[in-house]
């Protein structure tokens, strides 16, 4: 019993946190062009699909299977949007330094 009100206390902590991020991030996304605007549009994305995946996880007291599921293709799909913003970012590095053309 003590090990799930944990886990839902840092669920909570988790969903906090992931609202202040999407705030900051949309903030970004309206004040910035072109690559950087695509780079935070996935760090943006990636972030409410991870805020889903919190949700879920907060709502399965069942320990449903199909549930499970969902929640493993929402982490997936984080790791997928942020991988791609980060290399966005990084190609956009890369031309600002003048290593890229």
């Amino acid at each position: 019993m003590k090990e799930s009100m944990i886990i839902m206390i840092l669920n909570m902590v988790g969903i906090m946190l992931t609202f202040f991020s999407i705030v900051y991030a949309a903030g970004v996304v309206w004040r910035v062009e072109k690559k950087l605007d695509i780079s935070y549009k996935l760090f943006l994305a990636a972030i409410l699909v991870y805020a889903v995946s919190l949700f879920l996880e907060l709502f399965n007291v069942l320990d449903a299977t199909t549930m499970e599921l969902y929640i493993s293709i929402t982490k997936v799909l984080f790791i997928a949007l942020f991988l791609g913003g980060v290399l966005t970012m990084r190609d956009l590095v890369r031309e600002l330094d003048g290593e890229k053309e």
